[in-house]
């Protein structure tokens, strides 16, 4: 089997036994963490891909890349990972569970990329035009980066919503260099 359907099937398997032991919301958190670890911590997946270290100390390092999990569903799921040798897949499951749980609760993932902190007011307005807009619950994850000098960047799924003025500049420069080829070009 290929490395995306042994993912999505360990993936799928975690949620369905998490969901059995009732404790979804926290694997997907620990999950979450778990994925995140893999691009903030480029050596993790070396660590845990080297055979000298044995599968109690790969145990323990996947614990605390997830966050030092309470989920005993979790634990379970790390354990029976490295019984099976799929420890290299551990990634890819990861992400396979967090597709899956977004899928089944209609929750969908958004990034929005702001000059400066909005109060939790405005947040929420534009929490509610995207949960009108997908009929699904959104998460956000904010970002703060001044460089967009005002505006935002919203970005879901496929779709990138780029109100920037940093943005809206570049447009304006790109048009002005245009307009001053075609007139050069005369």
């Amino acid at each position: 089997m290929g490395l995306g359907i042994v993912s999505a099937s360990y993936g799928k398997a975690l949620l369905k036994y998490a969901t059995d032991c009732g404790d979804t919301d926290e694997v997907y958190r620990s999950m979450s963490v778990l994925g995140q670890s893999f691009v903030n911590v480029p050596t993790l997946r070396a660590a845990l891909e080297n055979p000298v270290v044995d599968d109690e100390k790969k145990f323990h390092i996947l614990n605390l890349a997830a966050g030092e999990t309470s989920s005993e569903s979790l634990k379970q799921f790390f354990k029976l990972v490295l019984k099976n040798r799929r420890i290299a897949m551990i990634q890819f499951m990861a992400h396979a569970f967090v597709d899956s749980y977004r899928k089944e609760k209609h929750l969908i993932h958004s990034h929005l990329t702001i000059p400066v902190e909005l109060s939790a007011e405005t947040l929420g307005r534009l929490k509610n035009l995207v949960k009108e807009k997908t009929n699904n619950e959104v998460e956000f994850v904010v970002e703060v980066d001044p460089s967009i000098i005002g505006g935002f960047i919203m970005e879901y799924d496929t779709y990138c919503f780029d109100a920037s003025i940093r943005n809206r500049l570049k447009l304006i420069k790109k048009n002005l260099l245009n307009n001053n080829n075609f007139l050069a070009s005369k």
